[in-house]
């Protein structure tokens, strides 16, 4: 049996031809692809199916850790399998809705098997800066320090704890995972021309502001003060507005609406990181929306109905 993953970058809609979907198809239940629904209480700044949407449809994969909860590819993928196979138990079919470019690759080509790192290197690692963790990496692995870059600590610290634990380069590791995608996905990428996608981020953000999007991060602040998710786009630039921090090298308006701009301007630049993904994938075929909505639901239909 085929089963489909939609994605395409944020704000395009995704959720929407879903739950279209999956309404008019009551065999469908959805499985989220994105890493920030996987958190319980980021609810306004994702763009979280409502309560009543995910009663009209199943959903899996939402809500199912605290923000200061690591929910890693490999806790994804390993989720993600067990999920399609209740899923398919039961008579019922999964589709696949998100937008998190290494939850998709674990989903389609899976995961090399990490060796388990000795207790305390993590420990002994976190003692070292950024700049220490990137210059060992780079001395080793060069390509993987290219990919991770200066600025993601998280990634960083795992790089070095493998090569450390290990012996091996995580790019050696990588090659262990299959050269080709698992044959039982079918990928559908869904875009916007730009001016659409804008004005879509534009009403999105309005829309988060109204709801209480500063409020939501002050609720997850209070409660997790050191937690990575509040890095997430829309969240981070909420924390840099509550902590009056400037922005550097750019004057922002005061008040809402520099607020407003701010996270505008970080989603059409996650957008394009994503755009870049996708492509670089050469995988899955893609659909504009509107004009192409009418094609993808009849392919979807095709693909799961014959």
């Amino acid at each position: 049996m085929r089963i489909g993953i939609l994605t395409g970058p944020t704000a395009t809609g995704k959720t929407a031809i879903a739950l279209e979907f999956a309404t008019a198809h009551p065999e469908i239940e959805l499985i989220n692809a994105d890493s920030m629904l996987v958190y319980r209480g980021m609810d306004i700044g994702t763009a979280k199916p409502s309560p009543e949407e995910r009663t009209r449809v199943r959903h899996h994969l939402i809500d199912v850790r605290e923000p200061d909860e690591p929910f890693t590819a490999g806790d994804f993928h390993r989720a993600a399998r067990a999920t399609i196979d209740d899923i398919q138990a039961r008579g019922r079919r999964p589709l696949f809705v998100g937008g998190t470019g290494f939850y998709l690759k674990a989903l389609l080509y899976g995961l090399w098997e990490a060796p388990p790192a000795p207790p305390g290197l993590r420990r002994e690692l976190e003692q070292l800066d950024s700049a220490t963790l990137l210059e060992e990496l780079r001395a080793r692995d060069p390509a993987s320090a290219g990919r991770i870059g200066p600025n993601d600590r998280y990634r960083l610290l795992r790089a070095v704890e493998l090569l450390r634990s290990s012996g091996k380069t995580p790019t050696e590791l990588q090659r262990q995972t299959p050269a080709a995608p698992d044959p039982r996905f079918e990928l559908w990428i869904v875009d916007r021309p730009n001016a659409a996608l804008h004005a879509r981020i534009h009403q999105r953000t309005s829309q988060m502001l109204e709801q209480g999007l500063i409020e939501e991060v002050r609720s997850l602040r209070a409660r997790f003060p050191e937690t990575r998710a509040l890095a997430a786009v829309g969240y981070a630039q909420v924390c840099r507005h509550l902590d009056g921090a400037p922005v550097p090298g750019r004057q922002v308006p005061a008040g809402i609406a520099g607020l407003a701009s701010e996270i505008e301007l970080a989603t059409r630049q996650l957008v394009k990181r994503q755009r870049t993904w996708f492509r670089g994938q050469k995988l899955g075929q893609g659909f504009e929306l509107d004009r192409q909505t009418g094609a993808l639901l009849e392919l979807m239909s095709r693909t799961y109905f014959g």
